[in-house]
């Protein structure tokens, strides 16, 4: 007697956190197809990543509330507001941005960290409780220089674009990423003198890769125009820090005896 055919097992649907939009859910097998392939290394893209209007809304709290300070180097123009990750709820600041709290919940939530974990090929539990979190507003002329984001325990980079939802070509402020090219004699690799790929910053999109030594070169191009480039960018922390960070752009800058630079956040 023949026996019956095994049962498939069902794949359990992913938990997407509200307010994040459940049209997630449908994007991630192109993601996860996708995402190995992506040159010049992985990287993935969300689209649509919550309801339009509630994008809208955040963006409205924080344009009304936040206050963002201006930094400048010679490495990156730009304006940024306190680690939202500081913000303790009930305070008379976080009553006042409902919208933008209830994001940070959900981006900070394990359910989206086990979502970014599958999408990145990343072993479950590899990323912590730990999450840095700020609003980034790059205004006309701000810019950003290549840098590849490694720094102790960082290990996923994250932008979530608010950006004006007709921005364009002519606006500038594209992510840059770029391939590297290594030294036969140091083993270091150095990134190309241009991007070889570039991703607009889209409204309501989210765009994310691991962070790695050697190889997560990116910047952000200069602001043309008087569109801000805002965003809500940060960083998922693994457990231990990151294997040869001083590899990685602040350790080779520190090695230069350029170590003033060592509380800079840098903005993908």
């Amino acid at each position: 007697m023949d026996n019956p055919p095994a049962k498939k097992t069902k794949l359990s649907s992913p938990t997407i956190p509200p307010p994040l939009s459940p049209s997630i859910a449908t994007q991630l097998s192109t993601i996860n197809s996708n995402y190995k392939t992506t040159k010049p290394y992985p990287h993935a893209r969300i689209t649509d990543i919550m309801d339009n209007q509630f994008c809208r809304n955040v963006i409205r709290e924080l344009k009304e509330n936040l206050t963002a300070t201006y930094k400048e180097s010679d490495l990156f123009k730009f304006y940024q507001t306190l680690d939202l990750g500081n913000l303790s709820p009930n305070t008379p600041l976080s009553l006042k941005i409902p919208s933008v709290m209830s994001l940070r919940s959900a981006l900070f939530s394990q359910s989206f960290r086990n979502l970014i974990e599958s999408s990145l090929s990343l072993p479950p539990n590899t990323l912590t409780s730990k999450v840095d979190c700020a609003v980034n507003v790059h205004a006309e002329g701000c810019h950003l220089l290549c840098h590849d984001d490694v720094i102790g325990s960082r290990r996923v980079s994250f932008i979530v674009y608010l950006t004006d939802e007709g921005w364009g070509e002519e606006d500038g402020g594209k992510l840059e990423l770029y391939s590297g090219t290594t030294d036969s004699k140091t083993g270091r690799t150095e990134p190309q003198a241009s991007p070889s790929v570039t991703l607009p910053p889209l409204f309501n999109s989210m765009s994310m890769f691991t962070v790695t030594p050697n190889l997560s070169f990116h910047s952000v191009e200069e602001v043309r125009g008087t569109k801000p480039r805002m965003s809500i960018q940060g960083w998922y922390h693994g457990k231990e820090d990151v294997e040869m960070e001083s590899e990685g752009t602040l350790g080779r800058l520190k090695e230069k005896g350029r170590d003033n630079l060592g509380e800079w956040r840098e903005p993908p």
